[in-house]
This record gives C-alpha cells, structure tokens and sequence, in this order.
C-alpha cells in the first residue's frame, strides 16, 4: 500500500511541476522514450534488489566477508 502511495504522489508532483514549467510539448518519439526510460529504469533497480537478496540468500556473500586467515573462525 505504501507502494502504491508514493507512487501516485510522485506522479501528481511530477504532473504539477511539468504544467508549471511553462510550454514544453514533446512529440511521439519524447513520449516514448520517457516512458521506456523510466520503465527501463525500474525494471533495472527491481533487478538489481532481487539480485542483492538472491546473493544473500544463497550464501554467496560469506565468503567474500570472512577472511580465511583470521584465527577467530
């Protein structure tokens, strides 16, 4: 729900801020690419959370984090 939120006031926010910046039309080709990047953008950051928790879940970052010379082990 918290999702939800944030995203419908940032979308308001972005919404008033583009109105009061004056006249910038943008064509097709803008629209698309502002949609694709932004899409791209949190298809991208979903990804990489995942991809955190998968490696940390796994066990994967043990071994980067213990030393295996140190005697306390």
């Amino acid at each position: 729900m918290f999702a939800l939120t944030s995203l419908i006031v940032i979308a308001v926010a972005s919404y008033v801020v583009w109105r009061q910046m004056g006249q910038i039309e943008l064509g097709l080709h803008g629209w698309i690419a502002l949609i694709a990047g932004s899409v791209g953008m949190m298809v991208l950051g979903g990804g990489l959370m995942a991809l955190s928790f998968y490696s940390s879940r796994s066990g994967h970052d043990e071994a980067a984090w213990q030393d295996p010379d140190d005697d306390l082990n």
